[in-house]
């Protein structure tokens, strides 16, 4: 029974799916922070 493949493969799939997640957590964050900015400046305004 060897896991080393299993294992290798599954650390690829990490590091492909990782940085897929953080852009996609950081272009939702940047889409907030734009509304969050309208929102101030129509009260501002």
């Amino acid at each position: 029974m060897n896991t080393m493949p299993f294992f290798g493969q599954f650390l690829a799939s990490f590091f492909v799916i990782i940085p897929i997640v953080l852009s996609g957590l950081s272009i939702y964050a940047l889409i907030l922070l734009i509304k969050a900015l309208k929102i101030y400046i129509n009260k501002n305004s």
